[in-house]
């Protein structure tokens, strides 16, 4: 598959076109182009303001590609617990597939709203490949989410005792 074609899959898939979301689940010849699109994030994400950092170049991409396995394998893991029945790697393909949209983050602002909408594109992929029902296949994706925000509030609150522990000269 040519990774022109990679790309017209991936703008298909975020726009939930569920028959795509089947076919590039299906080729296994999909792998390649979903790594080096979601990779292709990563540069993104460092060209996007402020993350110039000259590491970055190297950092981002990795982390994508990392985000990307993990990703795919929480929401594998999930979907299953509740029932659902697919393969990682069709996950993986389809959603690595989808982060063509993450491309938009060389558009300020719209960086954020791309996120979000990946979160859609993970609830049509977990109800086409999984099986799930639409209220299944958002709480695998809410879960994940919910923890990392969850985290996220705990190391604010950390990160502001510590901080006021050094202001009050502790």
């Amino acid at each position: 598959m040519q990774f022109s074609d990679a790309i017209k899959r991936g703008i298909e898939i975020v726009k939930l076109n569920r028959e795509t979301v089947r076919q590039v689940a299906a080729d296994a010849e999909a792998f390649a182009p979903a790594l080096l699109i979601t990779a292709l994030v990563g540069i993104a994400m460092w060209i996007s303001p402020p993350s110039f950092a000259i590491h970055g170049i190297v950092t981002l991409p990795l982390l994508a590609l990392v985000g990307l396995f993990l990703g795919s394998a929480i929401l594998h893991f999930i979907a299953h617990l509740l029932g659902g029945h697919g393969d990682y790697m069709a996950l993986l393909r389809v959603l690595g597939t989808g982060r063509v949209l993450g491309w938009v983050r060389l558009i300020p602002i719209l960086g954020p709203l791309a996120d979000l909408w990946t979160l859609v594109i993970a609830v049509v992929a977990l109800e086409e490949l999984y099986g799930l029902d639409r209220g299944k296949a958002v709480l695998t994706v809410a879960i994940p989410v919910a923890v990392l925000v969850v985290l996220g509030l705990i190391g604010l609150i950390f990160g502001a005792m510590v901080l006021g522990v050094f202001v009050a000269g502790f």
